[in-house]
């Protein structure tokens, strides 16, 4: 990333931030005050809920942030285990929508796993159309899973800087609203499991998110 990039990237990162925590801050504090001023029983549990659910919404903000800035504690802890990637995939894609070709077994945290498919999914459903395929394939000692999500052709430094923080290209600003660390967190949780993710532009159009990660072994 370049100084000029790097510079866009930080007005875009007030920017976002202000918007994006402010929304769910102000309406936590809402739901707040109406349940401290009293309302009447039959109110109270529907704004329980949506005071739950913005509060987890802004749980998760700040833990995306804490990992798009490498704080190693907002990563994933604990021992890795056996995950088998098409089970994640159906389970974070139930439905048509979604194909599947090959399976293998990572020897990872499955949450890292869970993270990273989710951010390219939702980078699939925000930006791109279906079917989404997700290709997995085994080569030595590390598993490869292509996520080809087809769409619009992408500019040249949107594909380029995708998986930096805060970067969101023209299409993305207008079309959904988001933080725009999905992808860069996920890049941060492949490395830190000992493996890698880039993107690369598709041909037809939309784009490839590839990742790497460590195979189960006999040894393990």
């Amino acid at each position: 990333m370049d100084e000029t990039d790097r510079e866009w990237v930080e007005r875009r990162a007030i920017n976002v931030l202000g918007h994006e925590l402010r929304t769910p801050v102000t309406t936590v504090r809402g739901l707040a005050e109406l349940l401290a001023a009293g309302v009447e029983p039959d109110l109270q549990a529907e704004l329980v809920d949506r005071l739950l659910r913005n509060a987890r919404r802004l749980e998760g903000l700040v833990d995306d942030l804490l990992a798009a800035a490498e704080v190693t504690t907002a990563l994933p802890v604990g021992p890795a285990g056996p995950v088998d990637v098409a089970d994640q995939v159906r389970a974070l894609w139930p439905g048509p929508g979604l194909d599947v070709v090959g399976d293998e077994v990572l020897w990872v945290r499955d949450l890292s796993v869970r993270r990273i498919l989710g951010a390219a999914f939702d980078n699939a459903r925000a930006y791109g159309s279906l079917p989404v395929t997700v290709t997995v394939s085994r080569d030595d000692h590390q598993v490869r899973t292509v996520v080809d999500s087809p769409g619009p052709r992408l500019p040249p430094e949107d594909v380029r800087l995708a998986v930096e923080p805060f970067w969101r290209g023209e299409r993305a600003v207008t079309t959904a609203p988001g933080l725009g660390v999905g992808l860069t967190v996920a890049r941060i949780l492949a490395e830190h499991e000992g493996g890698r993710l880039w993107v690369e532009e598709r041909p037809e159009g939309g784009l490839l998110t590839l990742f790497e990660l460590p195979a189960a072994t006999a040894g393990h």
